[in-house]
């Protein structure tokens, strides 16, 4: 065991060491998990009395560890008069905590005010308090109204009632729950006493000194009402830049919680006002939590449904940017819960982490980091991609909306193309097809059946290596273009690429890896290549010229406005070692080559995967909160993503999820039914049943019967499924029973009758 430093992302239990939060003791001491009470506690605390008692503040996230609550116990809050703890999600939070907490009170005398951290009053911990109810309620109107002249309110009325000092503060005053960040907060003093703003936050960013004008598109932000009180708003900042830089006009909007019903009121006025014009589009969500409420029969998302926009989950990281950066889980296991798995619930698009928390400042009065959420410029960057991209996608009118239909296909063989768990690909294909048609969709040449579209398909070079090099290329990308882009890409996706595949040449290779390359590795030169050292010829032969550079064909039909394409192989097909799930395996040249020209050549608007499952979302990287170095958003990019998906795996669905912002379409398992006999197996129960019923009625039979038993025995090799030689006995008399004993399992194994199709 070793001493850590106390890092701005809280304890990490993925990592070593035990972390000591060292403060020299105070009359007060305030604990909290949240950096906005710490935030607003450092804004006020330079406001307050000199007279006002020391005080010291520390948060929760540090103090995970027993042995660093023990010690912090014993060096600070043994020698504190007043304790204030603050929790968020009740008292299983900081459960062992709490317990040292009242057993010092309980011990000592000492004055304990226990409080929720939400907007919702919990007794049973304010029941922990020492104080009288009615004290704490107040302490916690002012924490929970916030704001920095409410804090420094609270601080006194705390003095007051446990010191005998006599402030004597005003009572909590109400701050608006929900509200638009505007450049009109702005200017001239704060009444709660910083910044700048009406509410005391300072001004907005420099997106609001040019106003915009209001035909361009908007994208609504939602964000925590806290973070506005405590001027936490750097990253509400650049999300507002980002969007301006591309023609969206930004609605800023805090909230206390989205639970609310009277905020849902409210906030409805903000996105969806009653003119068509300055309704949003889109919408920015960075608050945590799920707004369903699961205890009724149906999720109650009425919200979303009201909206009627997509909703991008944008994460703002309890971590570190040094922890993210570091791990492959990309989160911790709170800010996935909180974060990430429960606004899946509510169907909202889960995106990247645009922010880390960093320590802003170490207050000396507070002994203790102040610490923000700082925005990390390429993250902001490709959310925003994303938002104007589903924007785009819902401006353009249906019949100049370009659509990648891309289908599974693994193994690499033409005869398990567009394979699909529990999905009837083709047929879901050609369905799709057809709605996207009588939706407005420009369509051309449909397929009208599933035997037309997949001999269109098998038409043109696949990933099928067999005849690969006979086929027709219909659409294909140059190794120049290739190569241009390849060099834009971060230098590790270069290396990882290198390293595994060696240099990019295009053509027609192995498995559909691209490229002519020796070594037999496919879409790639010098890599894996030997060759022994020729004997010099008695006269040199003249040298060839040079052959062009081979494009990267790309394996699909264009119908229209509509490319129905073949997801390529990553490279499991060059090798057999590799796994289709392999976490680690790099995506070869011409898998990058084949998604760029989706984006790039053929412009599509929007993705849709179909059949469970694909190997995009298996692409190395962070299972969560991807980076530029993660290989599915190298090869997907920021487009919109829809993907059909089996109701019964939301696992695998996922992965799609979190690594690749799909909206996951679920469809149902296939109704199941008996599987029944046929067949061999068919004739052989008519015989068994022949043979008991000759056993009284006809018994000379039995021999003959017996036989032809035994013939069907051998010829369907049952007594080796069975495992039983003595079957093939003549004048076996435990022959039929023995089988008949097998018959009702075949008989009644269930079996899928029909596989789904995805239907409009």
């Amino acid at each position: 065991m070793h001493r850590i430093n106390a890092t701005s992302g809280g304890w990490n239990p993925q990592s070593e060491g035990v972390i000591f939060v060292e403060q020299t003791p105070a009359p007060l001491v305030f604990l909290t998990a949240a950096d906005t009470d710490i935030q607003t506690l450092a804004a006020a605390a330079s406001k307050l009395p000199a007279t006002f008692p020391k005080f010291r503040v520390a948060n929760l996230l540090q103090l995970q560890q027993q042995i660093s609550i023990d010690t912090y116990a014993e060096q600070v809050l043994e020698l504190a008069e007043v304790i204030i703890l603050r929790l968020i999600g009740g008292r299983s939070y900081w459960s062992y905590g709490l317990e040292v907490v009242q057993e010092i009170v309980q011990r000592s005398g000492k004055t304990l005010i226990v409080m929720s951290g939400d907007d919702g009053l919990d007794p049973d911990l304010i029941s922990h308090s020492t104080l009288p109810l009615s004290t704490v309620h107040q302490v916690w109107r002012y924490f929970n109204e916030g704001g920095v002249e409410n804090i420094i309110n609270a601080l006194l009325f705390i003095a007051d009632s446990c010191l005998l000092t006599s402030f004597n503060p005003p009572p909590p005053q109400a701050v608006p729950r929900v509200g638009l960040y505007e450049g009109e907060w702005g200017v001239g003093n704060g009444e709660w006493g910083v910044g700048n703003g009406e509410w005391g936050v300072g001004n907005v960013g420099a997106y609001c000194n040019t106003p915009l004008p209001s035909v361009l598109p908007k994208v609504g932000i939602l964000f925590y009402r806290a973070h506005y009180l405590a001027l936490n708003t750097k990253v509400i900042d650049a999300l507002c830049v980002s969007l301006a830089k591309r023609n969206l006009e930004p609605v800023p909007v805090f909230v206390s919680s989205l639970r609310e019903a009277d905020v849902q009121v409210e906030l409805m006025k903000f996105f969806q006002p009653d003119d068509p014009s300055e309704q949003i589009a889109m919408l920015l969500n960075t608050t945590s939590f799920s707004l369903a409420r699961l205890d009724t029969e149906r999720p109650l998302v009425d919200l979303w449904q009201k909206l009627d926009v997509p909703v991008l989950q944008v994460i703002l990281s309890s971590g570190s940017i040094e922890q993210w950066e570091s791990e492959f889980q990309g989160l911790s296991p709170r800010d996935i819960a909180i974060n990430v798995a429960l606004p899946e619930v509510d169907g909202r698009i889960i995106s990247r982490a645009v922010s880390f928390k960093t320590v802003q400042s170490r207050n000396p009065n507070l002994e203790t980091d102040v610490v923000v959420y700082e925005p990390v410029s390429d993250r902001i960057e490709f959310v925003t991609d994303i938002a104007a991209n589903w924007v785009r996608l819902r401006s353009k009118p249906p019949q100049e909306r370009r659509v990648a239909l891309i289908l599974a296909n693994y193994p690499t063989r033409d005869g398990r193309l567009a394979n699909g768990v529990g999905l009837d690909t083709p047929a879901s294909c050609v369905e799709i097809l057809k709605a996207l048609q009588l939706a407005g969709y420009k369509v051309e040449n449909l397929p009208l059946s599933v035997h037309e579209l997949i001999q269109h398909l098998t038409a043109g070079v696949t990933n099928d290596p067999e005849g690969r090099e006979l086929r027709p290329v219909r659409q294909s990308l140059s190794l120049d273009e290739y190569q241009e882009y390849f060099a834009s890409l971060p230098e590790g996706v270069k290396q990882g690429i290198t390293d595994r595949w060696g240099m990019g040449s295009g053509g027609r290779g192995e498995g559909g890896s691209g490229g002519v390359g020796e070594g037999g590795n496919g879409g790639v030169i010098g890599k894996n290549s030997s060759s022994a050292s020729p004997a010099s010829p008695a006269s040199p032969p003249p040298p060839l010229p040079p052959s062009p550079p081979l494009p990267f064909p790309i394996s699909g039909i264009e119908l229209g406005n509509v490319f129905v394409g073949i997801q390529p192989a990553r490279g499991y097909d060059v090798d057999p070692s590799l796994n289709y799930h392999a976490p680690d395996l790099e995506p070869t040249h011409a898998y990058l080559a084949f998604y760029y020209w989706v984006r790039k050549c053929f412009n599509a608007d929007a993705v849709i995967h179909v059949g469970k499952h694909g190997n995009l979302e298996w692409l190395p990287g962070k299972s969560v909160a991807l980076s530029g170095n993660c290989y599915p958003e190298v090869a997907f990019g920021s487009l919109p993503h829809l993907y059909p998906f089996i109701v019964n795996d939301p696992g695998e669905g996922s992965q799609a999820k979190r690594r690749a912002q799909a909206v996951i379409l679920d469809h149902l398992t296939p109704p199941m039914t008996r599987a029944e006999l046929y067949g061999s197996l068919q004739q052989l129960e008519n015989l068994i049943d022949e043979y008991y019923e000759a056993e009284s009625l006809d018994p000379e039979r039995l021999p003959v019967i017996c036989e032809r038993i035994g013939e069907l025995v051998a010829l369907e090799n049952i007594h080796l499924d069975l495992a039983n030689s003595s079957l093939l006995m003549a004048n076996n008399n435990n022959q039929p029973s023995t089988i008949n004993n097998q018959q009702p399992t075949i008989n009644n194994q269930q079996s899928t009758k029909l596989m789904a199709i995805f239907v409009n």
